[in-house]
């Protein structure tokens, strides 16, 4: 018991010590954004500014327009989570419930496609866009989440286990595959539809290689790469707004995460009625 009890106390220090190592930069970026010292010049580390002011904020506020980039990355960012959500539910379900020739072999295919790493379809993808003429659009970046698949692959292994009875009752009062989908299958994957929007919405909001290729024009650009293009434009010494432009490009992601952490853990249990 006394050996239990050491092990323990000792896992919580390492955790803790592991903490404090993973927080102190995110806090320090933090502090910097706040301090005025850090305009012209890197000051040394501290746990507080040495010039608490908002003069950083002012500063990034004229030098990058983060409004437009937020509402650029906010309309994306809803678009396709919605999209690939709504259409991974509605496969998963076929292919959890439904019974249609070649099942089997198109989900093992479509389980291949995850192991193609997105790299290598960039350039085919980006010449079949452009024979479309929908580069410099917001196209190339929403078409490809109507076929989402991990979000297939996630959303078939817990419309599985719902068990088949539920949908037997439904079809004996009547009812179709389109309201058995709306009425059973999606109030019981909440939070499927939890899981998987919260990872879409982390996906979209630091997406940078896709729009960074497909899209031309600044003023259509998405968070990420307005950042990633204020840094290189800006003078490596201006530490302070560079800090307080990437803290609130990180807020909203961090409080929408820290709304919905619990959806996350009710994922691993999800569905666990029996039949």
């Amino acid at each position: 018991m006394r050996k239990a009890k050491i092990r323990k106390s000792v896992t919580i220090v390492i955790l803790l010590v592991i903490l404090v190592i993973i927080l102190t930069p995110l806090w320090w970026a933090v502090v910097l954004s706040f301090d005025r010292a850090a305009t012209t010049a890197l000051p040394p580390f501290s746990w507080l500014p040495y010039e608490a002011t908002l003069f950083n904020y002012k500063a990034a506020a004229k030098l990058i327009d983060l409004a437009r980039y937020y509402g650029n990355t906010i309309f994306i960012t809803i678009v396709n989570t919605l999209i690939s959500v709504f259409f991974s539910l509605m496969c998963g379900y076929a292919f959890a419930k439904g019974d249609f020739v070649g099942k089997k072999f198109w989900y093992i295919f479509m389980l291949a496609v995850m192991m193609v790493p997105f790299e290598s379809r960039l350039v085919p993808l980006y010449l079949q866009y452009k024979s479309w003429g929908l580069l410099n659009t917001y196209w190339p970046l929403i078409l490809g989440n109507f076929a989402y698949v991990y979000g297939v692959f996630f959303a078939r292994q817990n419309i599985a286990s719902i068990p088949d009875s539920l949908a037997e009752s439904a079809y004996l009062d009547g009812a179709g595959e389109w309201r058995v989908f709306f009425s059973i299958i999606l109030p019981l994957s909440k939070p499927v539809m939890a899981t998987l929007s919260i990872l879409q919405v982390i996906a979209n909001w630091n997406s940078y290689l896709w729009p960074l290729v497909v899209i031309r024009d600044s003023a259509k650009q998405v968070i990420s790469v307005g950042v990633a293009m204020f840094n290189a434009q800006q003078n490596s010494v201006y530490y302070g707004p560079r800090m307080a432009v990437a803290v609130l490009s990180a807020i909203p992601l961090t409080i929408l995460f820290l709304l919905l952490q619990k959806h996350i853990v009710a994922s691993i249990a999800v569905s666990g009625i029996k039949q």
